[in-house]
C-alpha cells in the first residue's frame, strides 16, 4: 500500500503540474493526452486506496488482503476509465446519455466476465 500510495501522489503531482503548465487552447495532442493519463492514474490510485480501506476497514475482509487488493485494483480501473472516457466525450461535444450507458454497460460485461472467471478458478 506505501508503494500505491506514493505513486498515487506522484501521480497527482504531475496531474496538477500539467493543469497549470499545459494551456489548452495552445496545446497539441501531447498535452491532452498527458491530461488524461496523469487524471487516469491518480484516479485509479485514489479510489484503490479508498476501495481496499473500504473493504479491509469497515468490511472486515482481512483473511486475503491480496485478493481484496486485487479487486479494488479492478474496480478503479473500471471506475476511472467510465470517468475519463466520459470527460473526453464531454470535452470533444460528444457525451450523451446513451454514450454513458454505453461505457456502463460495457464495464459491467467485462466485470461479469472477470466474476465469471474467478468462480470458475475457486471450482
Amino acid at each position: 500500500m506505501l508503494f500505491m500510495s506514493v505513486a498515487t501522489a506522484l501521480s497527482a503531482g504531475a496531474w496538477f503540474f500539467v493543469m497549470w503548465s499545459v494551456n489548452p487552447f495552445e496545446a497539441s495532442a501531447a498535452g491532452f493526452v498527458m491530461f488524461y493519463l496523469t487524471l487516469l492514474m491518480m484516479l485509479v490510485g485514489l479510489l484503490t486506496i479508498a476501495g481496499v480501506g473500504y473493504r479491509v476497514l469497515i468490511l472486515r475482509r482481512t483473511d486475503v488482503v491480496s485478493r481484496e487488493v486485487r479487486i479494488s485494483f479492478r474496480h478503479a480501473v473500471f471506475l476511472s476509465l467510465i470517468a475519463v472516457i466520459a470527460l473526453a466525450l464531454s470535452a470533444s461535444g460528444w457525451l450523451h446519455w446513451w454514450a454513458v450507458l454505453a461505457l456502463i454497460a460495457t464495464v459491467s460485461i467485462v466485470e461479469y466476465v472477470f466474476l465469471v472467471k474467478e468462480e470458475a478458478r475457486r471450482t
